[in-house]
């Protein structure tokens, strides 16, 4: 008792300073105190918030929740009570009671209402909420305040005319609207609710010496805000389009044909069909979430928090239904309106210089830089130089190509670069003459291969420019491949095929900038 008495003291030596030095400069300490004879006093916030007329109803409801004790702790507390008359149909029996109504109306520190107060408060509850004067007048974010500067041993009271009105962020308002329990469920299940001793207020110690918390505060580590966006901040604004549960029936359904597994490429740990719900899903929500940090050119084109861009982006959000929520805005939409090859259907690109998933035969393969060189375009300014290891074979090499979808009709291209490109000084060689061989798992689940040749003949390389050559047209792959790091069951071939008696004519030595997998559109 000794100690809360001595804090009270000295909180009330510092509050009386504080005000006096903040008072020269805006006005005298009897102008400015005048509609308070009470300004320092020995009660606590819970004591005055008691005694105080026409506040019963607001006494009632904190210390339904246990906030009697808390507001009779030393800790320092802005309260913003409303009167009796504000909460004539409050329901007492909500399980929200305190996270959108207390938490709504008190924050931690003391904020007095002075002249040219206009400043962002953060709530129990994580809001922010702008507390401000407006001529003789002050509002604390759309409430007014009736009397105000009601001074505590542990903090300030101001009571106001009503509710502070609460805005869900886009977290919170997933659980209120029945039409996105589907995107909801989803996006939950990865929740991971952890306890916040930093931020909790502490109590008395049991008998079995653990510390008991007034106030406990927990947080959320739920996966997905560190690739999605943390859509509990309340210091970050969003555009968020949520589906209702018809639209993410109907796209998961679209989805889910462009991940189809067979039983043998799937491995041991998971299923086919588990493996096909899992790439279905995070592609599904994959690019719903924008971020204003993010935006270079709003009006023309926006990046989502998986930093995929999609340009005149206003078809996304059209025929959806506005929500605004505290940390941005929610699109409801029955029809997700984004093309896949913009999300999570996009060309697969193979850089013939990486050396994992690389093979090669009769062949030695060097990696070459392209920095400098007349020949642009050349992709990463690196290509590979495959030569043979003599003059009688023909050289080989195979690329592994990851992340195929099975639903996807392919444009599939091989990338060549003509000798010029090692320098000014080297002279155009003879083109290269070459035919593709693709492996993959057929409709079985057996490894299959074909063979493709350019109508019959070899294709031709031009031996001056780039050559990005057409290997086949909407190739459509039975099943994925995607995510299959350790087991990637698709693989391209390019062999050179220059006979004995062709020497003259076409070059053995390939070289090769990258492969390309282009979606069908």
């Amino acid at each position: 008792m000794k100690k809360r008495q001595r804090n009270k003291g000295i909180f009330q030596i510092l509050l009386f300073c504080s005000l006096i030095t903040f008072s020269s400069c805006e006005d005298n300490w009897t102008d400015h105190y005048s509609i308070n004879k009470n300004v320092v006093s020995g009660k606590t916030l819970w004591e005055t918030i008691q005694s105080t007329p026409n506040l019963s109803k607001f006494a009632q409801i904190l210390k339904k929740e246990g906030y009697d004790k808390i507001l009779s702790e030393s800790q320092m507390y802005t309260v913003w009570a409303p009167v009796d008359s504000a909460l004539v149909n409050f329901n007492l029996d909500s399980t929200l009671l305190v996270k959108e109504f207390i938490g709504n109306h008190i924050s931690r520190f003391s904020y007095s209402a002075v002249a040219s107060t206009n400043t962002n408060i953060s709530v129990l509850n994580t809001k922010v909420l702008i507390f401000k004067s407006v001529g003789a007048n002050f509002y604390f974010g759309d409430a007014k305040l009736l009397k105000k500067n009601i001074v505590s041993s542990n903090g300030i009271l101001h009571t106001i005319d009503k509710q502070v009105q609460f805005f869900s962020n886009i977290w919170e308002y997933l659980a209120k609207d029945q039409r996105l329990d589907s995107i909801r469920s989803y996006l939950y299940s990865f929740n991971k609710i952890l306890f916040d001793p930093k931020n909790s207020i502490a109590g008395d110690v049991n008998s079995q010496g653990q510390t008991v918390y007034l106030d406990s505060v927990f947080y959320n580590a739920n996966v997905l805000f560190r690739k999605l966006g943390y859509l509990n901040n309340e210091d970050s604004t969003f555009k968020v389009i949520l589906p209702t549960n018809s639209a993410w029936i109907s796209s998961y359904n679209t989805i889910k044909t462009y991940f189809r597994y067979s039983a043998g490429s799937a491995g041991s740990q998971y299923s086919a069909d588990t493996l096909q719900r899992r790439y279905t899903l995070s592609s599904l929500v994959k690019d719903l979430v924008f971020n204003s940090r993010m935006q270079t050119s709003p009006s023309d084109s926006l990046t989502s928090t998986q930093k995929d861009v999609f340009y005149n982006p206003q078809h996304l959000f059209d025929g959806s239904e506005q929500v605004t929520a505290s940390n941005g805005t929610i699109y409801i939409t029955d029809q997700l309106k984004y093309n896949s090859w913009d999300s999570w259907n996009k060309t697969i690109l193979v850089e013939a210089e990486q050396l994992a998933g690389r093979d090669n035969t009769f062949s030695s393969v060097y990696t070459r830089n392209s920095t400098g060189s007349a020949i642009t375009g050349i992709s990463g300014n690196k290509y590979v130089e495959v030569t043979p290891t003599n003059p009688l074979s023909n050289p080989a090499i195979f690329f592994s190509v990851p992340n195929t979808l099975s639903g996807t009709p392919y444009n599939i291209y091989c990338v060549f670069v003509p000798a010029t490109a090692a320098g000014a000084g080297v002279a155009a060689a003879n083109p290269c003459k070459v035919n593709f061989q693709l492996s993959y798992l057929n409709e079985s689940g057996a490894a299959s291969s074909q063979t493709f040749t350019n109508n019959g003949a070899s294709y031709i390389t031009d031996n001056k420019n780039l050559s990005k050559v057409l290997i086949t047209s909407n190739f459509i792959f039975p099943y994925c491949n995607y995510g299959q790091k350790d087991n990637i069951t698709v693989k391209l071939k390019v062999v050179s095929n220059v006979a004995q008696n062709q020497t003259a004519l076409y070059s053995r030595d390939m070289l090769i900038d990258c492969i390309i997998l282009e979606p069908a559109h």
